[in-house]
């Protein structure tokens, strides 16, 4: 008798889930949407207040720019104003916002059909933005060396530096399909946001040939920079994550480096955010499959009161639809299931010490109560409805291509929680969210 397939390979040859009509919620409520007049794609939040307002920031993949969205009445949402990119080539999916400065990463719009990466603008666009309704173009900082790639997500809380996931030649080191490419951290000094200037680059030692080397399948490259006092918290991609001392902007050091993949992950390490007050790191890794073909991807707390030594303390729950979903896992809804972006504790959102809000792809909103980090618990969740409307224009792909794979279902891409404590959840087909909590009783 034949051997049976493994229960993995009967996900593959099922069919995505029943859509959903309407969103599933448990212990929060719906506030508000916005369709950001058919800019339906939502990647990168950011928040601002101006006098009176709030504005809510949103880089675009397929509509090409960053809409402001007026987010003064949450239930009625209003755009405010929007900046194009440079050409159909070039995206700024990745924005941070300090200090009345937007800055706007540059970056090839790699998931876009027929893009020339050659007509792509590498490197970082600064905007004033002291009036969020009229925002005002300063300065284009281009890079120190052309490229196919340019700048990923960054990061900027004000003040004299920004932290870039810059892409820049590296003989003998990959990223993704990409030879003899790598990202470094790139500190640049905004002081004078009219002329920007590069300070230094960080090479961790693995991208020098020193030390033991990247696997010959590993991409090892800087995803995301998070910096908070004098430390540099980094996303390695595949190569776990690294603390890094800022302290001396033009000579950066290594304080410690923890390898996750492959004996604690299927790689793809995305986002660090420490929470220094109590010596702990969130760290959350991302699926680049469909149906788990990778394996689970986690959320996990990680002890840094000793910087050098870090340790792992827990791995956040999975989460599991509830009883209204019409799937025994999310791994069986089809597209991306796993953990992508958090609330992060920048200039201007609230500062929140005690839970992880994660987009968390095909299961939209997870939120987990992390104030015992030994025992963390998901407590509330919203699971938006199936778009039907699609401005994505690839074609979908069952057995997922992240570059060429269109998305047709829920795809979550970035969470943000205001001082006010609303939750503005984005996605690559469905506009903005704007929840909070059952019983915060902010709106």
């Amino acid at each position: 008798m034949a051997e049976r397939q493994p229960e993995w390979k009967s996900w593959i040859r099922r069919r995505a889930g029943t859509p959903l009509s309407e969103p599933v919620a448990t212990n929060v409520d719906l506030v508000g949407h916005t369709a950001m007049e058919g800019r339906l794609d939502g990647q990168q939040l950011q928040f601002q207040t101006v006098g009176e307002h709030h504005y809510l920031y949103v880089g675009h993949p397929w509509s090409g720019g960053v809409s402001v969205i007026d987010v003064t009445s949450p239930r009625d949402p209003q755009v405010a104003a929007f900046i194009p990119t440079p050409n159909e080539h070039t995206w700024h999916i990745k924005i941070q916002v300090a200090d009345n400065i937007l800055m706007a990463a540059c970056e090839v719009a790699f998931f876009k059909p027929g893009v020339d990466a050659s007509q792509a603008w590498p490197g970082v666009r600064l905007f004033d933005v002291s009036d969020p309704t009229s925002p005002r173009d300063l300065s284009h900082w281009a890079g120190t060396q052309p490229t196919d790639y340019g700048v990923h997500r960054s990061w900027w809380n004000g003040g004299q530096y920004a932290y870039l996931s810059n892409m820049i030649d590296a003989p003998g080191v990959q990223y993704h399909w990409r030879q003899g490419r790598t990202r470094v951290m790139t500190i640049l000094d905004v002081s004078d946001p009219e002329h920007p200037k590069k300070v230094s680059d960080f090479w961790h030692p693995v991208q020098l040939g020193e030390g033991p080397a990247a696997l010959p399948d590993e991409t090892f490259g800087v995803h995301f920079p998070l910096v908070h006092g004098d430390r540099a918290y980094i996303a390695y991609s595949d190569g776990g994550f690294g603390i890094v001392d800022v302290s001396d902007p033009e000579h950066p050091t290594l304080v410690s480096h923890v390898r996750t993949f492959p004996d604690l992950t299927d790689g793809q390490t995305h986002t660090c955010v420490p929470l220094p007050d109590r010596g702990i790191l969130v760290v959350c890794e991302e699926p680049m499959a469909n149906y788990g073909l990778e394996g689970p991807k986690n959320i996990r707390l990680w002890d840094i009161s000793d910087e050098a030594n870090p340790t792992a303390i827990s791995t956040l729950p999975i989460p599991d639809p509830t009883p209204e979903e019409p799937y025994p896992s999310y791994f069986h809804k089809g597209e991306r299931f796993g953990p992508h972006n958090m609330h992060e504790n920048h200039q201007g959102t609230k500062q929140i010490h005690d839970k992880v809000y994660n987009a968390y792809f095909n299961a939209g909103l997870r939120v987990f109560d992390i104030s015992d980090p030994t025992h963390p618990r998901e407590t509330a969740s919203f699971v938006p409805p199936s778009p039907t409307e699609f401005v994505d224009p690839r074609p979908f792909m069952r057995i997922f291509d992240v570059v060429h794979g269109g998305v047709r279902d829920v795809c979550s891409q970035d969470v943000l929680v205001d001082p006010r404590g609303f939750i503005y959840l984005s996605g690559l087909n469905d506009g903005i969210w704007i929840l909070e909590e059952s019983g915060a009783g902010t709106s």
